[in-house]
């Protein structure tokens, strides 16, 4: 796939290609150091703070395995919304201005290109539902939806974290490296940082088991987002595998026939996505120039 990508003509004139100002070329190590602080360091302190939140605002307080509604909305808002969407969009958007990444890599893709994944996604992950319901192995309707909207937002924001932004920017940093290298690097180190976020939000005694099988899924969901590059389907991924690790683990109160609290969460956090969605969609594309 040759060409760079075109973020939009507002933004052109604040791209720079490597030669500096008044067309001196910027020293090879000056790039790779500035290179290492956007693509690596800053990722790495949102991903500290995001982490420390996780623990304050429900590892520490149990809010998985003790419910209570206030804490699930401050928690939705705080870590699930501001610092895991906001943020990483403010620094998402950086790199396009750099024309580190395009709308491809962090898989925000066309409205056609997101129904037909999220459908697709959707109906395999339900047709895993109705065997494991076959085989006595799975929830009922009722519970398993109003679990997968519990842990939506959870989901929403570790695969922007993990994947449309670290991902994404590990990728960049080690792209000259090879395809090979970058995906490699890409899936392991994301699904190490979503393992740890994970175990941290839903701490239990078993923690030691449950970090193997969060990595697990941290890397099934990194192969797929790096293979389809759809940020919703990949959401739809992580979901179902939360589920299906965590239905023992929350506390049944959140899991009543209808939960105003719970609905809410995710419903907010869905409507913040699609809002970031079509911000994006309205002022960026990618366009692939021929005979480069």
């Amino acid at each position: 796939m040759g060409g760079d990508p075109v973020t939009g003509a507002g933004d052109r004139n604040d791209r720079m290609d490597e030669r500096g100002v008044n067309g001196a070329e910027v020293p090879r190590q000056g790039k790779w150091r500035s290179g290492g602080v956007t693509l690596i360091l800053i990722p790495l302190v949102i991903v500290i703070v995001w982490l420390l939140e996780n623990y304050l605002l429900a590892g520490d307080t149990g809010l998985f395995r003790k419910a209570s509604l206030p804490g699930l909305v401050l928690y939705t808002v705080l870590s699930g919304i501001v610092v895991g969407i906001l943020v990483p969009v403010v620094r998402i958007r950086a790199a396009f201005l750099s024309g580190a990444v395009n709308m491809f890599q962090i898989g925000l893709r066309s409205l056609r290109r997101t129904v037909a994944a999220i459908s697709l996604t959707a109906l395999a992950g339900y047709t895993g539902f109705v065997i494991m319901s076959l085989i006595g192995q799975g929830l009922d309707r009722l519970t398993g939806a109003t679990l997968f909207i519990l842990l939506l937002p959870t989901a929403i924001a570790a695969v922007i974290i993990c994947w449309a932004f670290v991902g994404t920017h590990v990728q960049a940093y080690v792209r000259s490296s090879g395809v090979v290298i970058s995906v490699f690097t890409g899936v392991l180190l994301t699904a190490l940082i979503f393992a740890i976020s994970m175990s941290i939000l839903f701490a239990t005694a078993d923690f030691r088991e449950m970090f193997g099988w969060f990595f697990a899924l941290g890397c099934v969901a990194g192969l797929f987002f790096f293979a389809v590059r759809d940020i919703w389907a990949t959401i739809i991924v992580v979901t179902s595998g939360l589920v299906v690790l965590q239905n023992s683990r929350i506390d049944p109160a959140y899991l009543v026939p209808f939960n105003p609290g719970v609905a809410l969460c995710g419903i907010l956090a869905t409507c913040v996505l699609v809002g970031v969605h079509g911000y994006f969609s309205r002022h960026y594309m990618t366009v692939i120039l021929p005979g480069k």
